[in-house]
């Protein structure tokens, strides 16, 4: 048999029969997979609609326009801002957003990478040090084990170096936050907003959570996200950008970076946009603003479960991402792969002030948009956040009960 064609199968039963946590991942409907597969693939789009250096565009520039067209319904209710819909992942978004924005020797603020942030905001190996400045923000306990931005160090900092480009935006961060006093702050320092929704333009999309699109200073001037995570779409990203600066962040997308764009991953992505406004529907017929409100139910019953079960919860969710402490005397990384060999998958990570390090951190992080996509409902999540507690603690007997709950979920994809 065909090697490649045999490790799919492979993934594809891995993927079926195990529980899966990881709060960045999700499975998209099976019309999102055919479109990826198609005949939008074959096709070099260099350029833009209207202006394209290849023959042969009617129809892809007649797809582009209408993706974009349908992405601005979604997001964005005040007209201020355009779209980039040639984005490959979310980390060369971000990185487009900074060729776009800045000058070398500029400098950026995010949030901490140890307390929440992303590996794409800068960090202490990042390559893009050697262009930027990097300073940080920070969070603050304001109860114990709750964990919030620390507006008053976020104005600080920026009072401090006056950066010219501040991030708001996480990858470790359970808590819902608000968008238009930060971005005020920034503004009134004379920086640009650039809000990084990734994990949440699903619930940003289905009202659940505050939005970076906002008009004046309210509003970020850059939204970046990718369109795989809470939005149930593709691997890929869009960049939105305030209309007096979209027409530059394009010329940095092409020509000024990239070449020809994926147009299957750009009809994808409109797929998921059509399922987000109902005009289309994910096979198991809920709409999405009730699977985006079930998934941050079961992220809160998944952590009352793992809470019962002995664990430590980190800054309860308001999202659908979770954090929990390990036991000192817990080793995180062995914790995750014994969890993965009984068919649970998601990821260690750091928590908030960890003083481990990030190979073997502290805590762990679960998700649960995949597996509400899968039809996970909060008693099965609040059984699951035990069934995790209690191998995370050295119990045994779990294995039965979480190839029980597997066989519980749906699966809408062709064995």
């Amino acid at each position: 048999m065909n090697k490649i064609f045999d490790l799919t199968q492979k993934e594809f039963a891995r993927q079926r029969d195990t529980l899966n946590l990881i709060g960045s991942e999700n499975y998209p409907s099976p019309k999102v997979l055919e479109l990826l597969g198609s005949v939008w693939q074959n096709r070099y789009s260099e350029g833009y609609p209207g202006k394209r250096y290849y023959a042969g565009q009617v129809y892809t520039d007649e797809l582009e326009t209408f993706v974009q067209q349908k992405a601005l319904e979604v997001f964005d209710k005040t007209d201020e801002y355009g779209v980039n819909v040639q984005l490959l992942s979310g980390s060369p978004a971000n990185a487009m957003v900074y060729m776009a924005a800045l000058q070398p020797g500029d400098t950026i603020m995010s949030i901490k990478l140890s307390n929440g942030g992303h590996l794409s905001h800068l960090h202490d190996t990042s390559a893009y040090k050697k262009f930027f400045n990097h300073v940080t923000y920070d969070v603050k306990e304001s109860t114990p084990n709750l964990f919030e931005i620390d507006a008053e160090d976020f104005k600080a900092q920026l009072s401090a170096h006056k950066p010219q480009l501040t991030i708001i935006g996480f990858s470790a961060y359970p808590r819902a936050y608000q968008f238009a006093e930060l971005c005020r702050a920034a503004h009134k320092a004379g920086s640009l907003v650039l809000a990084d929704i990734a994990h949440i333009n699903g619930l940003v999309a289905a009202g659940l959570h505050d939005t970076p699109f906002q008009a004046g200073s309210d509003g970020a001037d850059y939204v970046s996200m990718t369109t795989h995570k809470t939005m149930r779409g593709p691997r890929a990203a869009m960049v939105f950008a305030k209309k007096d600066l979209m027409d530059n962040f394009n010329k940095t997308v092409f020509p000024g970076t990239s070449g020809g764009p994926h147009m299957h991953a750009i009809a994808a992505i409109g797929q998921a946009l059509l399922e987000i406004l109902g005009e289309e529907e994910y096979p198991d017929g809920v709409d999405f603003r009730t699977y985006s409100q079930n998934i941050i139910d079961n992220a809160q019953a998944l952590e009352q479960g793992l809470a019962d079960g002995g664990l430590e919860v980190i800054s309860p969710t308001q999202t659908h991402l979770c954090l929990v402490k390990v036991p000192d005397e817990v080793d995180s990384l062995v914790a995750q792969h014994k969890l993965e060999e009984l068919g649970i998958i998601l990821n260690r990570n750091v928590i908030f002030n960890d003083p481990k390090s990030a190979w073997r951190p502290s805590g762990l992080r679960l998700g649960t948009a995949a597996l509400t996509s899968r039809g996970l409902n909060t008693e099965q999540a609040r059984q699951l956040g035990g069934l995790i507690a209690s191998s995370v603690l050295g119990q045994k007997g779990a294995a039965t009960a979480v190839s029980e709950l597997t066989t519980q979920l749906n699966w809408y994809y062709q064995s």
